[in-house]
């Protein structure tokens, strides 16, 4: 809608993860770094989560570019893993790699999921699986992941496994301690601090054909406060604030205008979710 208004190719605030758009703080690259250090040393699993809108996704999909059409690597990427039953968990990944011949057991699937693994390591190749939204595994998938990871040689895991999610994610691991145990690599994302929010607002803005982006400074602590530093909020804030400047036929987005937008996207203090207070017992007072 705003495009030529402003001058840009494309939308700059789009909360779809295309890859060009990932902008990665020192935080992401760390936690990219940490993942891609664990697929090279062939560790097995590593696991990397975080608040929603932290950034997971994004870093699920900067990984889809980094090895998805290199040949010495088989890519795979399960973005909806809330499969009810192993069997169908264990048939999704395979699909996922290419194995499209339906299994006629799960102790079939697995025996030949191996062999395959087996067979891609022979010529050379690393098989990669990444998992966004793992804390919607099922606990009895937890399982059927460490059983993965006993697919290995005697020097190193044959499928390299890499679990995006959130916060609920690590508590789910410690309730499966013999998984726990196998993953060597974790990595925490928190919120953006003020100056890595500014900086994902103007290098989208660039990518997407602009200049200077037109945020004013109180605009841009008005988006900070709201957004609570997650890159989420921040395009969805921007991106409507980009609506409302062109409506107004405004070049400047100013405090206002973002007041006005949080308000309507429900991010102002109202719509908070309040913990709920736990209820204290009270103990029967006994006449004497």
């Amino acid at each position: 809608m705003y495009e030529a208004y402003f001058k840009l190719k494309e939308r700059p605030f789009s909360i779809s993860p295309d890859p060009r758009f990932i902008f990665l703080t020192a935080q992401h690259q760390e936690a990219l770094a940490k993942v891609q250090y664990s697929i090279a040393q062939k560790m097995g699993v590593s696991a990397i989560y975080g608040n929603i809108g932290a950034g997971k996704t994004s870093l699920a999909r900067r990984l889809w570019v980094l090895y998805a059409d290199n040949p010495q690597y088989n890519f795979a990427m399960i973005v909806h893993p809330n499969f009810p039953s192993t069997f169908q968990f264990v048939k999704e990944i395979r699909r996922e790699f290419g194995l499209d011949k339906p299994p006629r057991s799960l102790s079939d699937a697995l025996d030949e999921f191996k062999d395959f693994l087996l067979e891609e390591h022979s010529k050379g190749k690393t098989n990669i699986l990444v998992i966004d939204e793992a804390q919607n595994l099922k606990p009895t998938n937890y399982e059927t992941l460490r059983q993965l990871l006993n697919f290995e040689t005697n020097t190193e895991k044959l499928l390299q496994i890499a679990l995006f999610g959130q916060n609920e994610l690590a508590t789910r691991i410690d309730r499966q301690p013999e998984l726990k145990d196998r993953i060597t690599i974790f990595g925490a994302l928190t919120p953006l601090t003020y100056e890595d929010a500014v900086g994902l607002i103007d290098f989208r803005w660039k990518v997407a054909g602009g200049s200077n982006h037109p945020f004013d400074k109180e605009a841009l602590d008005a988006i900070f406060k709201y957004s609570k530093g997650l890159p989420r909020k921040i395009s969805k804030l921007c991106d409507n604030a980009l609506i409302r400047a062109l409506s107004t036929e405004v070049l400047t987005v100013n405090k206002d205008i973002i007041d006005s937008v949080a308000q309507e996207v429900r991010l102002t203090e109202e719509f908070e979710i309040q913990p709920k207070k736990k209820k204290v017992k009270k103990e029967a007072v006994v006449t004497p």
